[in-house]
């Protein structure tokens, strides 16, 4: 588990809070989130901090890997898997063999795409994959 400290703004009706994290090392080298300074991490609060209320939260370092894993390397290795079918649907049908592979290649990182966005609903609405707040400062 990986722990960080940051700042409460908001609660929501189901107890969930809105973290305000300055970016370490680990931000700045990954950029997916936007901001220039601070990120909000939605995290669940089951000390019931407050808002305003400066707080250690913990990360399991095992969703962060899953998830650069199904963000950056998923895509690549389905759109690599669609170039190759779109050369072995080519070759009997006697299709141009680089523009099939062009198309099979776009059309399986597209899916692959499809595939990152339903990651990202379903474990967003999981409670075991969101940071949780351990302490308040």
């Amino acid at each position: 588990m990986k722990t960080e400290e940051g700042t409460i703004t908001s609660i929501d009706e189901s107890g969930i809070a809105e973290v305000k994290v300055g970016r370490h090392s680990d931000c700045i080298a990954c950029g997916a989130c936007p901001g220039a300074e601070n990120i909000i991490v939605k995290a669940t609060n089951p000390i019931h901090a407050k808002v305003g209320d400066r707080v250690t939260f913990e990360v399991r370092e095992a969703n962060i890997v899953i998830g650069a894993f199904v963000c950056f390397i998923m895509p690549l290795v389905v759109a690599a898997i669609g170039v190759f079918i779109g050369r072995w649907v080519s070759t009997p049908l006697g299709y141009d063999i680089v523009q099939s592979e062009i198309i099979g290649g776009i059309v399986a990182f597209l899916i692959a795409l499809v595939g990152v966005k339903m990651y990202d609903r379903s474990i967003s609405d999981k409670e075991s994959s969101k940071p949780k707040i351990i302490s308040i400062l």
